[in-house]
């Protein structure tokens, strides 16, 4: 009958271990998710002013860019597009089509071509960050949508980090299976004044305003 109850109360204690395991290691997965999150935010958010080069693929296309950011202004180049912006309006350049389209700024986006401004910054945002793995001095933390509806983001985000430095090696960008993947190939500290759209500079460019 001992050998019967220490077995039983051997197997308790076992039981409870696994338990209390299965419980402590998602919870310290989920803190050190939104601490590598949260540096990655206070990194971007110390830096005023700074720019971006990143490569860009996707499914139809890819290709190299650049960003600028200077406080909520901002300056990107991609392809035959550029695109500017204040922390109202955005001016959206298609040098092929000769078109200008404006359109209001969305400070919820965190979209590297949407909103470059808060591309690295998901504190406060609608996302949950999990950490899907860390080794070799980086960590991948996936980024989903906490709730549905219209004004829920499209899709989840996964960015990979340097551990060393907190600073961001790629984003992939998940639509329903469509796949948007990012490389970051440099930041830097802004080397001249921000570029600003000037509309003398498009003489002749159609002007769509949707705002």
């Amino acid at each position: 009958m001992r050998t019967i109850r220490t077995y039983s109360i051997l197997t308790a204690v076992l039981t409870a271990a696994a338990l209390t395991a299965a419980v402590l290691l998602p919870a310290s997965a989920a803190d050190r998710a939104s601490e590598i999150v949260g540096r990655l935010a206070a990194e971007f958010r110390a830096m005023k002013s700074y720019e971006v080069r990143f490569e860009l693929s996707a499914e139809e296309f890819s290709g190299s860019g650049s960003y600028a950011i200077d406080g909520t202004d901002y300056c990107l180049k991609f392809g035959d597009a550029e695109v500017f912006a204040d922390a109202a309006t955005r001016w959206e350049v298609d040098n092929r089509r000769r078109e200008v389209t404006i359109v209001e700024v969305d400070p919820a986006s965190r979209n590297i071509l949407n909103n470059p401004v808060r591309a690295f910054d998901f504190l406060g945002s609608e996302y949950l960050p999990t950490l899907v793995s860390e080794a070799g001095g980086q960590a991948v933390v996936r980024l989903t949508p906490a709730a549905s509806g219209e004004d829920a983001p499209a899709g989840s985000v996964e960015v990979t980090v340097s551990t060393s430095d907190m600073r961001p090696l790629s984003l992939v960008y998940d639509y329903d299976g469509e796949q948007v993947a990012v490389r970051i190939l440099r930041i830097a500290p802004l080397s001249e004044p921000l570029g600003r759209f000037e509309l003398r500079n498009y003489d002749g460019y159609e002007l769509i305003d949707f705002r």
